[in-house]
């Protein structure tokens, strides 16, 4: 088929592809090329950012998460009347909401009384006139009174900008020539559709990257696959530069996808493994762990979630106070795990970005590196007092340097807590009050505050030298041996790995195909949702009855459509049968759980990224519990992809 799209490229870049080199080259020899053309690069992480952009000395290249870029490029924008127009237009009423604040939450109050003393009134007339501009907060909350839009909402507030106000695209299009996405499959469909939108019609190109495998978060929500269809896909990415021939051989059989297959690098042998890809079923998984780490000494043993695997570092004060936040229990978008252990996660969680931007500083400090402590600090501007960090004369240099000197005092007394190292920082005019304000009166806080700042220090120490790791952990991350731990986890993500072996050693599974089947899925429950004004668990007998005739005609043409699909046939259609038998709100929200399908594709990818993680040694462990229905047809399946199998 003909590519219809031709300046846009979809690349798939699975692990171990060399990508980040890829796209380094491209920039570089486009730089040479055209004297004067404009190069956009975003990346899910600032340390991806700061990956790609090592060396390239050029005004010309923007490195930079989609958040950075939003806030660097369209700043320009949102202090313009129509904008904060339209930003009065979509919060004006939770703004008058906040300042009723009729349920007299305490975080309110306090957040209101700061503003009265600052302002000397708090009403709509006078919110209202005080905004001057619209601008990213950098934390995940939006301050309603100052126009400072949370992570979620910036993205969300673009996207109803850029539809009032299209010439934006063609702005865009106009200063950038060369646009890369990295990471596109966790980038959020209205992202991918602004960029689309706005270089279709163009002569610049627009390269989208990464590996839908490796898409774990639910920041995409499948609206634009009809799209990735129809994009050039001429550009391949299908050396594995990691891993042996062998292990390269079985992440194309997990795959499963003629047209995504890699090939191995001519200089990665068999003969470097100590072992062929092994599976061990066991029945005491713990000491099975336990007997092939001692056996394999550098081994990175890849988890799911675990407390103690943070217990067992001596982070344990600190998991359980992040534990206890209710956006990373089981209804959030992430976990807790996700949030201590990941970049993209932590910079938008309002205390851990703060802490480790300080850590940073002081560390830089303590080597000298002064040049990198301007660096954050102009990147954080929400986050540090300016006035401090800018050097005009002599005196502000020594002031700054006493200021710092202070700091370091304090980060290196022992037993500090997160609280009062914060505190010291805010007396010290190093942080902006007001984002101190946030995080004190945010409730949810109060025991994380308590921790010492050395548990800080021990986590960020593991992360940067981890010996054990999550399933869904950094991306890229490889070593020579790896031990895959199989297990299921029913906190987010949902992981169902025992209901994808089952699929797995049963039918011939591919990602694409289990993609759309999911999407068609996950679009009837969200029609039903929206048609009950409500989530599918919160449907009563009442509200089913009201809404019959639709929820019952929504299960059965899904029925119809997919009755003879092996991901319906195995997943699905037992509880699609019950809820023909008996239909209620029961039996149909037993067939409408998005887990139940999205538990097992989860799993599907944390697999496969998990084996790919490992460059030379590869082994997996199985409880034995977790497949008593389906071991021997499990086995089978190992065997015929080229693992051996190992029972303990």
């Amino acid at each position: 088929m003909v590519d219809e799209v031709e300046n846009i490229y979809l690349v798939n870049a699975p692990a171990g592809s060399g990508k980040t080199t890829w796209i380094r080259k491209q920039v570089e020899k486009h730089l040479l090329e055209n004297d004067d053309d404009n190069i956009l690069c975003i990346t899910y992480t600032n340390r991806a950012a700061e990956e790609l952009g090592r060396d390239i000395k050029s005004n010309r290249v923007f490195f930079g998460t989609i958040h950075s870029f939003i806030s660097n490029y369209m700043g320009s924008f949102f202090g313009h009347k129509e904008i904060i127009d339209l930003y009065w237009e979509l919060y004006e009423e939770k703004i008058a909401q906040r300042i009723a604040n009729v349920e007299n939450k305490k975080n309110v109050s306090i957040s209101n009384e700061r503003y009265i003393e600052k302002y000397g009134v708090l009403d709509m007339e006078t919110v209202h006139s005080n905004l001057k501009k619209i601008s990213y907060g950098e934390t995940q909350f939006t301050s309603l009174y100052y126009g400072l839009l949370s992570h979620d909402d910036l993205l969300s507030f673009t996207k109803k900008v850029v539809e009032r106000y299209p010439v934006i695209l063609k702005k865009i299009r106009d200063k950038y020539q060369l646009v890369f996405i990295d990471e596109y499959q966790d980038t959020n469909a209205d992202i991918l559709k602004l960029f689309y939108s706005s270089m279709v019609s163009g002569k610049g190109k627009l390269y989208l990257l990464g590996d839908k495998m490796q898409q774990i978060y639910k920041n995409y929500d499948g609206s634009f696959e009809d799209t990735f269809n129809i994009l050039n896909k001429s550009t391949r990415l299908d050396v594995n530069y990691r891993t042996t021939p062998y292990i390269v051989n079985i992440l194309n059989a997990i795959y499963n996808d003629k047209s995504l297959q890699q090939y191995p690098y001519d200089k990665n042998l068999d003969s470097q493994m100590l072992f062929k890809p092994k599976v061990i079923f066991t029945n005491d998984r713990d000491k099975t762990v336990n007997v092939f780490t001692k056996k394999n000494k550098d081994t990175l043993v890849l988890y799911l979630t675990n407390k103690e695997r943070f217990y067992s570092i001596g982070v344990k004060k600190l998991y359980k106070s992040f534990n206890k936040i209710p956006k990373y229990q089981f209804t959030g978008k992430y976990s807790v795990v996700d949030v201590l252990t990941k970049e993209e996660v932590w910079n938008k969680d309002i205390l851990l970005s703060i802490i480790f931007l300080l850590i940073d500083i002081c560390d830089y400090y303590i080597n000298g590196k002064i040049g990198n402590i301007f660096k954050i600090t102009r990147n954080n501007e929400k986050i540090f007092n300016r006035k401090v960090f800018s050097i005009r004369f002599h005196a502000d240099k020594k002031a700054l340097h006493d200021k710092l000197d202070n700091l370091i005092a304090i980060y290196q007394e022992e037993g500090i807590t997160i609280g009062s190292f914060l505190k010291s920082c805010c007396d010290n005019r190093l942080i902006e009050e007001e984002y101190y304000g946030e995080i004190i009166e945010d409730n949810d806080y109060a025991s994380a505050l308590e921790v010492t700042l050395s548990e800080i220090l021990i986590l960020r120490n593991f992360l940067e030298n981890p010996y054990i790791s999550t399933q869904h952990g950094v991306k890229g991350e490889s070593h020579d041996t790896v031990l895959f731990v199989a297990e299921n986890n029913s906190r987010i993500p949902i992981v169902n790995m025992s209901k994808f072996f089952d699929l797995w050693s049963k039918v011939n599974v591919v990602l694409r195909d289990f993609d759309n089947f999911y999407y068609a899925y996950l679009k009837m429950i969200k029609s039903i949702e929206k048609k009950c004004g409500m989530k599918i668990s919160k449907i009563s007998l009442n509200d089913y009855r009201k809404n019959e005739t639709f929820i019952s005609e929504k299960i059965s043409k899904f029925n119809e459509m997919y009755y003879d699909n092996d991901y319906y046939i195995v997943l699905l259609k037992d509880k699609f049968d019950e809820y023909f038998v008996e239909k209620n709100n029961k039996s149909a929200q037993e067939c409408l759980k998005e887990n139940a399908v999205y538990g097992a594709l989860v799993a599907y990818r944390l697999f496969y990224v998990g084996c790919s993680r490992a460059r030379k040694n590869l082994a997996i462990v199985i409880n034995n519990a977790d497949i008593v229905a389906f071991e021997e047809r499990l086995k089978n399946k190992f065997k015929d992809i080229g693992f051996e199998i190992e029972e303990i």
